[in-house]
């Protein structure tokens, strides 16, 4: 969640606070021959898009165990109805768990760069902070005014100043419902990784975490139950 668009005149603990919870300002990569199919090359093919159901569960098969998400979309209708359309064509499958400290987890990327690029010119409107980033919480990673796309964080503690900080807080899409403990038990040693590796996996996706990262933990599948 390290995006580097910080406003001058920012206050120096709002700057370290949006340089936690931002994404990176990457180049739009054209995409070539996409791994995900047909559904995850169009964004907006009518098979999976549209509203999701007013709550539903999905069920993240990690390296580190079981992880289940439910899903309200009372508290974020545009957010929760974006998650619903990945989820269903298979976007997280793969993904990393590339950002893990003391009070997020972060995740999205797809690993494949044509698909991560594809999608990252597809942002999608903020919307009102209905609910609070508590331990559990699920909340989609900015870089400032309607910047949404893919990627999300988990909450570890109890963050209630994320739900007015920075360009109008983030917004809680759905709360851990069983599987906090491989949330926890998810590898963090490689600290806190700087704008230039989100530049990096966007470019060149999970072979580079392969290559540099290779102890960071991972989706097998994400699926809606």
């Amino acid at each position: 969640m390290n995006r580097r668009r910080v406003r001058p005149g920012v206050r120096p603990v709002r700057r370290r606070l949006i340089a936690a919870l931002g994404l990176a300002t990457l180049p739009v990569i054209v995409a070539a021959a996409c791994e995900g199919g047909d559904a995850l090359r169009d964004p907006a093919a009518t098979a999976v898009a549209g509203a999701a159901p007013d709550s539903f569960t999905v069920v993240m098969e990690t390296s580190k165990g079981v992880v289940e998400i439910e899903f309200v979309r009372e508290w974020s209708p545009l957010g929760v109805d974006r998650v619903h359309d990945l989820v269903e064509r298979g976007f997280f499958d793969g993904a990393r768990f590339f950002r893990v400290n003391p009070r997020v987890v972060q995740f999205g990327f797809s690993g494949r760069p044509e698909l991560d690029s594809l999608w990252r010119t597809r942002p999608i409107e903020d919307e009102p902070v209905r609910a609070s980033n508590l331990r559990g919480a699920v909340s989609f990673a900015k870089a400032g005014p309607n910047t949404r796309d893919f990627q999300l964080f988990i909450n570890r503690i109890d963050n209630p100043d994320y739900d007015t900080c920075c360009a109008g807080g983030f917004a809680p899409i759905g709360r851990v419902v069983r599987g906090m403990e491989a949330i926890d038990l998810l590898y963090a040693g490689y600290g806190e990784p700087g704008p230039g590796v989100q530049d990096r996996i966007m470019a060149e996706g999970n072979d580079y975490l392969r290559a540099e990262f290779a102890l960071l933990d991972s989706i097998a599948q994400a699926r809606i139950r």
